[in-house]
């Protein structure tokens, strides 16, 4: 009976079932109310409230095993992915990229990847990883908030496309801030002019940094061939301007300025070397 309920849970849903469950007898609880049988009230409200919990146990049952069969695929997924062909890896024409940081700290992430079209028919990803600058460990639910959309769209179709597979997976770093890296996956086909979009809102993420509590890193590096880059932060709504320090790394020649009364931050090239940083630290100064 208990297999029979979580194949008809898995495969119509916990939600339905409850709903047409607490429909069929309430509809029998209000039979018995009009022709005065108490027992049959009493009976199928036990009923009700038996098949309302063993459902939920089901549910909850089921639904943390798909979770951590899904969890299993995909660190196996991972774990093969760096050794796909390395010979011929996508080229980026242009990368750009957009952060958008509110007075709340909450962090909107738009990059958007033109690539060069790949001669052969191998398997392509993509990955996408951005870190929290934040020491804190993150709850399952806190984890579910950081929310992204991916859209690949070809060079004909250019302004539309369709959403691909993504799979993702959290870890840290070397200082425990936590980190969600996104894999993008294209499939055999990478034409010329093809463009990767992803849009990403991390709540918080920043909030260290807009309190005025501690710096943060703004950076990015390339681990593949790139042609050009732009990178733009956008403090939103940042009342006193002077109250943002800006230091540049060595490699990085930062332009500021000032869009009502938002404050911009820009920075560009032209093939750079792998593994090289380029970015800023920006720290908040406190109100006196």
């Amino acid at each position: 009976m208990l297999s029979d309920l979580e194949d008809l849970v898995y495969r119509h849903g916990y939600l339905r079932i409850i709903a047409s469950a607490v429909a069929t007898l309430g509809t029998i609880g209000l039979l018995g109310q009009v022709l005065g049988l108490t027992w049959m009230r009493t009976t199928f409200a036990t009923a009700a409230v038996v098949l309302f919990v063993t459902a939920a146990l089901i549910s909850f049952s089921a639904t943390r095993k798909l979770r951590d069969r899904l969890t299993q695929t995909e660190q196996l997924l991972h774990s093969y992915l760096p050794d796909l062909p390395k010979t011929d890896p996508v080229s980026i024409r242009r990368w750009k990229q957009e952060t958008t940081i509110e007075e709340n700290g909450d962090t909107w992430i738009r990059r958007e990847v033109t690539m060069v079209r790949a001669a052969d028919r191998h398997l392509r990803y993509l990955t996408f990883t951005a870190a929290c600058y934040r020491v804190v460990k993150y709850t399952d639910r806190e984890k579910r908030s950081v929310t992204y959309d991916v859209v690949h769209a070809t060079a004909g179709t250019s302004g539309s496309g369709i959403r691909v597979p993504t799979t993702s997976r959290w870890s840290e770093t070397e200082r425990g801030e936590p980190t969600l890296t996104v894999y993008i996956h294209l499939g055999r086909a990478v034409e010329e002019g093809d463009v990767v979009t992803t849009e990403w809102y991390w709540p918080k993420c920043s909030a260290d940094l807009m309190k005025g509590i501690r710096p943060e890193e703004f950076d990015v590096f390339f681990a593949t061939t790139v042609a050009e880059f732009d990178f733009t932060v956008t403090f939103r709504n940042l009342k006193n301007d002077a109250a943002l320090s800006v230091k540049s790394l060595p490699t990085t020649e930062v332009k500021r300025s000032r869009d009502g009364r938002d404050t911009v931050l820009r920075l560009s090239g032209i093939s750079p070397r792998n593994d090289e940083r380029f970015g800023f630290i920006a720290d908040v100064r406190r109100a006196e």
